[in-house]
């Protein structure tokens, strides 16, 4: 008699996760959320249907912050996104860097939006395998000037794209056909494989210029209301044409799948925020709350309309939860999949939101939302206060509003504000002096907000700062110096004081869309919180490497008289912070244990 072999058991492999990111799809572009009829998303609805959809969902006011929340699992000021980012920090861990670490092949496809002049700020350095797809979408147009691209309006229609190594060409069709075509045939790679994948498919629909494909555009008036249903139409189909080949390859139902949009609506075609106020570009309801849908493996966690307040960031550490892995410690976001698998809603917090001009926070029930303009326009708009119990549109603002929920949601949003625009690199010395490395993208000087700041006691004479072959800081005798680049900013030391302090802020303009205009530098040296020079012009600041270390100090004095102090980075210029002015900085460099 033969002995029986047993069989192995099967193991079982790690979800695939298909996460879709649609552009300017406004709450009420979802038939299902509000059974609007006069919009056509039959897909997207019965996706709804048979997953879990979120209804209370917030997003950012425009998308490159939201990109970068998502992919960071972090609010997007952290990382310098107001609204624009010169890109993530090498140290950062992306979602997709998280999976591949785990065995994850990992493919972007479609929009970035999340850094372009930094070679290391594309897709294939933030953890993706391969990509395919426009760096922004002033590039669609491909147009060239002396060999580079220069940015151009945006168009569907016969896209110039790249990936990879591919420096880019024009492809013959409609954008987000050609996208979607492309994702099917990287599926069916993938799932040859046999390995657990992640596709990132950003699409840029419905976003402007509302321009759909023809034979979406023939079944719509030919009106603005047409064609802007036709696009979403156009975008509800190519994510019905994806949902048919994961289920054509029999991977439906062992993979994760996303919809989410990145914010508002513009509401200049239809209503697409309705019944909320507000459009894409404020902070208002309708410019936050959009889509979400997540539709599980599992089926016994769908089928379910959740109204839990939950938030972009929020993705990161809940795509990592549902596959078995623990989301990391300096995470914004909280995983949503206990409260989709029933065991607890999610832990009440603050939500809070940055754009350009204004800022805005919701309270952590969940009730109370304040909007205020940022410092500069103070005196022209008192705060505002919505109360989602009595208006669940946060339409109408309570008036007079509650003085005790305002002044707690004012104190929280600048106890907030001091953490995100803190910049965390890292800094190691002491007394004579140091090296600050880590977060390079915000560290080195050259895009955004920038403010750096430095005590030293009196009598030090040198170097104070020095970040090679892009600006350094020095202190001769009375008199202090900043050079970035070709632009030297000095002035004097004035009295006598144990510590001084020296702080440069300002803004590096640069032009990353048509209507940008040209590269800027805005810059002020302050010295004891006095202001001694500025400078404003046309023009950038070279960067070759922003990795290179900031040394703090003078390494060549090896002794002599006087300190230095830690420094304190801002990844925002003193003119729009709501904590910080030049003297509270000033006071605080010169406490610096």
């Amino acid at each position: 008699m033969s002995a029986e072999v047993a069989e192995e058991p099967a193991v079982s492999r790690a979800p695939n996760i298909l996460l879709i990111v649609a552009d300017d799809l406004g709450y009420n572009d979802l038939s299902i959320n509000n059974d609007n009829n006069a919009i056509d998303t039959p897909n997207l609805d019965q996706l709804a249907r048979d997953g879990v959809r979120f209804t209370r969902h917030y997003a950012t006011a425009v998308c490159s912050p939201a990109r970068a929340a998502l992919l960071t699992g972090q609010y997007p000021e952290r990382n310098g996104y107001l609204p624009n980012g010169r890109g993530l920090s090498a140290e950062l861990v992306t979602l997709p860097e998280r999976l591949q670490q785990e065995g994850y092949s990992t493919w972007h496809i479609g929009k970035w939006h999340i850094g372009a002049r930094e070679r290391t700020a594309w897709p294939d350095h933030q953890g993706f395998d391969h990509w395919f797809g426009f760096l922004n979408q002033w590039r669609l147009a491909g147009k060239r000037k002396g060999g580079s691209l220069v940015p151009a309006g945006p168009r569907y229609e016969n896209p110039w794209l790249q990936g990879d190594s591919d420096p880019g060409s024009y492809y013959e069709g409609h954008l987000e056909n050609i996208l979607t075509d492309k994702a099917i045939e990287v599926l069916a790679d993938l799932d040859r494989s046999g390995e657990p994948w992640f596709l990132n498919l950003w699409y840029y629909a419905p976003h402007a210029p509302i321009s759909p494909a023809e034979e979406f555009a023939a079944l719509y008036p030919d009106t603005k209301q047409g064609r802007y249903r036709a696009l979403v139409n156009q975008l509800d189909s190519n994510i019905g044409r994806v949902l048919a080949q994961l289920e054509a390859m029999g991977a439906l139902e062992e993979t994760v799948v996303v919809v989410v949009s990145d914010n508002g609506g513009t509401n200049r075609e239809i209503d697409n925020n309705a019944p909320f106020p507000g459009t894409k570009a404020t902070l208002f309801e309708g410019g936050l709350r959009t889509p979400l849908i997540i539709r599980w493996p599992d089926d016994a966690y769908n089928r379910q309309v959740l109204d839990h307040v939950v938030s972009i960031q929020d993705l990161y550490p809940t795509l990592l939860d549902a596959v078995g892995l623990v989301p990391g410690s300096d995470l914004d976001g909280q995983s949503l999949y206990p409260t989709v698998q029933g065991e607890a809603a999610p832990p009440q917090r603050n939500l809070f939101w940055e754009h350009v001009a204004s800022y805005s926070v919701l309270s952590a029930d969940g009730r109370w939302r304040l909007y205020q303009l940022a410092p500069l326009f103070y005196q022209e708009r008192p705060p505002s206060l919505y109360d989602y119990d009595a208006d669940r549109t946060a339409t109408m603002e309570t008036v007079p509003p509650p003085e005790g929920t305002l002044s707690q949601l004012r104190t929280e949003h600048e106890e907030w504000y001091h953490d995100v625009h803190t910049v965390k690199a890292r800094y190691s010395g002491d007394d004579s002096g140091g090296t600050l490395t880590g977060m390079d993208f915000l560290r080195t000087p050259g895009f955004g907000g920038y403010t750096f700041g430095l005590g030293f006691s009196a009598g030090y004479s040198g170097q104070l700062a020095s970040q090679a072959g892009i600006w350094d800081l020095n202190v001769t005798g009375a008199t202090v110096t900043a050079s970035f680049g070709d632009l030297v900013l000095s002035g004097e030391i004035e009295g006598v004081r144990e510590c001084h302090s020296v702080v440069v802020t300002g803004v590096f303009y640069m032009h990353i869309s048509p209507t940008s205009g040209p590269d800027k530098i805005d810059l002020r040296l302050y010295v004891d919180g006095r202001q001694v020079a500025s400078v404003q012009t046309d023009g950038a600041l070279h960067v070759d490497d922003p990795t290179v270390e900031t040394v703090i100090g003078d390494p060549a004095m090896s002794s002599g008289p006087g300190q230095v102090y830690p420094p304190i980075l801002l990844n925002t210029s003193l003119d729009y912070s709501i904590v910080w002015t030049p003297a509270s900085l000033g006071e605080a460099l010169c406490s610096q244990p």
